[in-house]
């Protein structure tokens, strides 16, 4: 069963645990990522093991929406990282496109 706690996004983009500001936001995040990732696999997580590969492309991701959520930025705009589709991609239905 894919599981990603609240604690270990929180750990993973250097929040601090006490802050329970944003955690409803980090727990939609949570949710994306998780459903992202087996619609880029192809396969439900009823079939495919969570792995730890897997685990960790879905805490990047987390980290990438949390880093870069405003439609507008000063900053440069930047894509999911290819890191994130590289941990994905090992576990990818070769007839998903």
């Amino acid at each position: 069963m894919a599981n990603i706690t609240l604690q270990e996004v929180k750990l993973h983009c250097r929040i601090d645990d006490s802050d329970t500001l944003e955690d409803s936001l980090l727990q939609i995040y949570i949710d994306a990522a998780l459903e992202v990732c087996q619609k880029h696999i192809g396969k439900s997580f009823d079939i495919q093991e969570f792995t730890p590969a897997i685990k960790a492309g879905c805490l990047m991701y987390i980290a990438h929406l949390y880093q870069n959520r405003e439609m507008v930025s000063t900053n440069t705009v930047s894509e999911v990282p290819l890191a994130i589709s590289s941990l994905w991609s090992i576990y990818r239905d070769p007839a998903i496109y």
